[in-house]
């Protein structure tokens, strides 16, 4: 008696020119074989089929998301001013998107200028033109993401509170990027796989908000330099931090720290407020270093039509 079993160990889907399965990395070798056993008076056999082999091809899928949780208050004048933005590789394969900014589409009120784009270098969130770098292109691999930052400056102009301006980033891929999902490349993917647009068409674009008030605020930049050419053991890094006003009035018990950065050490004596030396220890003076960071008390703080409010803070660590 003859006896036939037909087993395949790993399933495969014949006659499908492409396999699409974004949650598999591009370029993955799905392979399989069929194993046949049998019996010819009672003595068994095995046999194996050939091996079919195939490769996963690349979805190009981006995905861009303004990051604010509320639009970014801004005044007539000011510089640099940052809207973030969350840049995510969808798709399942290494991809590189080129960085497009749009800015003040029809329904904005103001319209910002000199706009940048800078990349969150060191992941904390926060726009630092010190660290940050200026970039228009970032690689991505599959589900990573970046922060990115559209830096603009606002119009001298005035505008009345509320006034509204709306820019954007396009994250558009390098290998595809029509915006017509299911538009294909062939050899195109990783390793020379196939690849197609996804859902986005490969190309995704978000809008983050400006909105004007002038209302009294304050406005702290901060800025780093350091000694010698290369950042090393030993190396003295100098901050400085510009406090400002933003319109017109007072504000009160407007005090400013900073945190010593991990691996440094904060240089005794450095602190200074308009270039003169205040004292590490709390005494008459209005600094003071706390054994984790420096405070600085500029008590009430005042700003008139002509007379602008400005001090500068500063102080040394060194590289541990």
């Amino acid at each position: 008696m003859r006896r036939f079993i037909l087993v395949a160990y790993v399933w495969i889907l014949l006659g499908v020119a492409c396999i699409y399965a974004k949650g598999v990395l591009a370029g993955t070798e799905i392979s399989n074989f069929a194993t046949l056993q049998y019996e010819i008076n009672g003595i068994p056999y095995t046999a194996d089929s050939n091996t079919i082999t195939d490769k996963v091809d690349q979805i190009i899928d981006v995905d861009v998301v303004w990051n604010d949780i509320s639009p970014i208050i801004v005044a007539s004048g000011e510089t640099e001013r940052a809207l973030r933005f969350k840049v995510t590789n969808i798709g399942n394969g290494d991809d590189t998107f080129n960085l497009i900014y749009d800015i003040a589409d029809l329904s904005s009120d103001f319209t910002v200028t000199n706009p940048k784009i800078y990349i969150d270098t060191n992941n904390n969130g926060i726009f630092d033109i010190s660290v940050d770098q200026e970039t228009y292109s970032i690689t991505l691999t599959a589900d990573a993401f970046s922060t990115i930052f559209l830096v603009s400056d606002m119009p001298t102009e005035s505008y009345i509170s509320g006034s509204i301006s709306n820019n954007a980033i396009e994250a558009k891929s390098t290998i595809g990027g029509s915006g017509a999902p299911g538009t294909t490349y062939a050899g195109a993917g990783t390793d020379g796989v196939f690849a197609v647009d996804g859902m986005s068409g490969g190309v995704d674009k978000d809008w983050g908000k400006y909105e004007m008030s002038n209302n009294l605020g304050v406005k702290l930049t901060k800025s780093a330099t350091h000694s010698g050419t290369e950042v090393t053991t030993g190396t003295i890094m100098m901050y400085n931090i510009v406090v400002e006003l933003q319109g017109n009035g007072s504000v009160d018990n407007l005090i400013i720290t900073d945190a010593i950065p991990v691996g440094t050490t904060y240089v005794a004596g450095s602190l200074k407020l308009d270039g003169v030396i205040l004292t590490d220890i709390a005494d008459g003076d209005s600094g003071i270093f706390t054994g984790s960071g420096i405070e600085v008390n500029l008590g009430t703080a005042t700003q008139t039509t002509g007379v602008p409010y400005i001090k500068t803070i500063s102080f040394e660590v060194m590289i541990n």
